[in-house]
């Protein structure tokens, strides 16, 4: 089963996931051979990508690391006294 990556904000679909983590992009349609897209993209990595829907634009934010908020740190402490 496809699991896609919708906008936050309008709920169009944007980018499919794979189960290896990797992102998996297909955009446009080739007239002259309709088994192969213009834009074909597999990304390893955290993407800012904008909403492909022209009456939206929003942006968003797809981390490579499922649960990458549990790698935040706090901001650092300097460890001097104050």
């Amino acid at each position: 089963m496809k699991k896609f990556i919708k906008c936050e904000k309008c709920g169009k679909k944007l980018i499919e996931r794979l189960p290896s983590g990797l992102w998996k992009f297909v955009f446009g349609r080739n007239p002259d051979d309709i088994t192969k897209p213009p834009v074909k993209m597999l990304i390893k990595g955290s993407i800012k990508m904008s909403c492909l829907k022209r009456s939206c634009n929003h942006e968003n934010i797809l981390p490579y690391f499922p649960n990458s908020d549990d790698f935040r740190e706090e901001a650092p402490q300097s460890g001097l006294p104050e």
